[in-house]
């Protein structure tokens, strides 16, 4: 396992299709964990968090980093511009940056894992794949956890299960999740009955980058919201089911578009193109809605544009990885410009 200073890398579930493709974009599975004998992170004093800290890497470094695809990056050790390439790319959540001491993540990039450490929890475990594989990320997930496991004790109570800084996660500390492209039923109106039909199903929708995050290019992540009182086996297998529901819903709605309301929908993808096209400034929500409409152009047969994954080119439209391409420098209005050319460039024109 090696210890990096190393920005973001591009990782390729970004660009792999998967089951429920075009709309399942990826499924997430992540653990939240905690160390017996020690506070939790949000009350824990520095000492505590540089020996869970310890505890953890050491553990991740003798039972499952057994290769050279781990690296460890040091919270403290990197630049707000590293953190934030870290969240763009789905890594680590927005807050990972907001209190540094005693923070880590171990990445393999290969596999899409990673142990991020003092985060909510003294250890959360997590597991990316393209499309709807939930069963096998949480396979991951859970081969993971039981090989730290085995060298860390982790607080436990034999009523409630796994103990947690939020309540919300006691049990078994899981969250199921997969991020879905709904550009048809955003547009046709429809996903103002679905979300609280979701909700009434036990599950959370969310933004783009997951809890507090707002929606943009019709990007929408959904999660389980009970860890408490199910079975692992039971909150996969939930969340693949309205997933399953969700996909056909979509579906359905993108061939009531192109049956009822053909215009219409030409107009708004060439439309998108057009400003794709010639925009010399983007806004990043801007770029990714006119992303998300090409994209569904694209996946139509309407446009004359080559396929390309909405997720790997909202990454590459995202602040700080455009921040990258200008070395760093320049202000907001140099990003924007920078962003439109990036764009182009992701869209080949």
């Amino acid at each position: 396992m090696r210890r990096s200073k190393a920005g973001a890398a591009g990782a390729e579930w970004l660009r792999q299709k998967g089951p429920g493709h075009p709309v399942v974009l990826s499924c997430r599975t992540r653990l939240a964990r905690n160390i017996e004998g020690l506070p939790f992170p949000s009350v824990a004093g520095e000492e505590d968090l540089e020996r869970a800290r310890g505890i953890v890497l050491e553990a991740v470094s003798r039972r499952v980093a057994q290769d050279r695809d781990w690296d460890v990056r040091f919270a403290e050790e990197l630049s707000r511009e590293e953190l934030s390439l870290l969240t763009e790319e789905y890594i680590v959540s927005a807050s990972f940056g907001e209190c540094t001491s005693g923070r880590a993540v171990a990445l393999n990039w290969p596999d899409a894992c990673s142990v991020t450490v003092n985060e909510e929890d003294n250890v959360r475990i997590q597991s990316i794949l393209p499309g709807a594989q939930f069963n096998k990320a949480w396979q991951k997930t859970d081969n993971i956890d039981s090989l730290i496991e085995g060298e860390v004790t982790y607080c436990f109570d034999e009523k409630l299960g796994y103990l947690t800084s939020c309540p919300s996660n006691v049990g078994t500390g899981l969250r199921v999740s997969a991020m879905l492209h709904l550009p048809a039923l955003v547009t046709t109106g429809e996903i103002a009955r679905t979300i609280p039909a979701l909700d009434h199903a036990g599950i959370y929708v969310r933004g783009l980058y997951g809890e507090g995050s707002g929606v943009a290019g019709n990007l929408f992540q959904i999660s389980n919201r009970r860890t408490l009182g199910l079975t692992e086996e039971a909150i996969v297998s939930l969340v693949g089911s309205v997933v399953t529901k969700v996909v056909d819903n979509e579906r359905t709605a993108r061939k009531m578009m192109l049956r009822d309301s053909p215009l219409d929908l030409n107009d708004r993808v060439y439309r998108a193109l057009g400003v794709a096209e010639r925009a010399r400034r983007m806004f990043l929500y801007e770029a990714l809605e006119l992303l998300s409409m090409i994209k569904l152009g694209v996946e139509m047969d309407l446009l004359p544009v080559k396929e390309f994954s909405i997720l790997e080119a909202g990454v590459a439209v995202s602040t700080y990885h455009v921040r990258r391409l200008l070395d760093g420098d320049g202000g907001e209005e140099d990003v924007d410009r920078e962003r439109a050319a990036q764009l182009r460039r992701v869209l080949d024109m």
